[in-house]
């Protein structure tokens, strides 16, 4: 079964939404309406809280409400690894970029909530918060 209008949302959206910057109540909003990220997006989202406000104790709890949050979490295991490894050669993303995409693809998202103009051209379309 298909959800309807189901947005997977990039690493970017998660940080932003954590620490003082133009794009934070934008992102604050889309967590709160919900989506899909992954679990990579979630130790990338925690690496750039931790390095943007200097304190690892803010980014657990950034991680801990995010894992409380209407936003769905999938897992990526070594087929999405496999699958991601295989799309590489034919898409310009970086092996990061390429898991979520795979992720978005395989959890039939509508779009990609993203400010990474990489996601551009690609299947799903790369929408900002």
């Amino acid at each position: 079964m298909k959800w309807l209008n189901v947005k997977f949302l990039d690493t970017n959206v998660l940080a932003y939404a954590f620490y003082s910057n133009e794009n934070m109540g934008k992102c604050q909003a889309a967590i709160t309406e919900g989506g899909l990220t992954d679990t990579f997006n979630l130790t990338e989202a925690f690496h750039i809280i931790e390095k943007e406000t200097g304190s690892r104790e803010v980014a657990q709890r950034a991680i801990r409400g995010l894992l409380k949050s209407n936003v769905g979490i999938a897992s990526i295991d070594v087929n999405g690894i496999f699958e991601s490894v295989k799309k590489s050669g034919s898409l310009k993303l970086s092996i990061f970029d390429t898991i979520h995409y795979v992720c978005a693809l395989a959890n039939n998202c509508d779009s990609i909530l993203s400010y990474d103009k990489d996601f551009d051209k690609l299947d799903i379309p790369r929408e900002e918060p």
